[in-house]
């Protein structure tokens, strides 16, 4: 029988609430009890948190994020991370390292950041939100930038510049 997680609480304003600490708390969402919730679902706009990701935990585009849309994103956000009490650190940026390698998605995320550090020629492997924001910036450099331009640069071999260039 697998132990159950134990949770700690503190008492705001008269009533008793979870009190989340841990990326374990965050990883074991799931098993809190319904009851012990202190909000149910809370709106995707006029919080302060960006509204983009709360747009991302709203599954069902109601324009609400409800229990079981938190604890997917739980779910998600501890199983693509090495180490789950990184979501409690408030930091904008992580070392690439960080992401589990061994999920999926986790592997995606690692080989995204990694390949967005590339075309930005940063050094390092720290990535940050800022350093995902500008598209342009991350695809300027790149031999297919997004654009549809066919130019010399993005031809292989001397045969397609030589096509690319009579055609110009």
């Amino acid at each position: 029988m697998a132990k159950k997680h134990s949770w700690n609480y503190e008492n705001i304003g008269g009533s008793t609430r979870v009190k989340i600490t841990t990326g374990a708390d965050i990883a074991n969402l799931s098993e809190l009890d319904i009851k012990k919730w202190t909000v149910l679902s809370c709106p995707t706009t006029g919080l302060d948190i960006d509204e983009k990701s709360l747009k991302y935990i709203d599954e069902n585009n109601d324009g609400r994020i409800h229990v079981s849309e938190v604890i997917s994103a739980s779910k998600w956000l501890t199983s693509i991370l090495k180490d789950a009490d990184l979501l409690l650190k408030g930091s904008d940026s992580i070392d690439i390292a960080q992401f589990n390698q061994e999920n999926v998605d986790g592997k995606k995320l690692y080989n995204s950041a990694k390949q967005i550090l590339e075309n930005l020629g940063k050094d390092g492997n720290v990535i940050s939100l800022s350093d995902t924001k500008d598209i342009t910036a991350i695809f300027a450099k790149t031999r297919f930038n997004g654009d549809s331009i066919i130019t010399e640069q993005t031809s292989e071999n001397q045969e397609e510049k030589d096509a690319v260039s009579a055609i110009i």
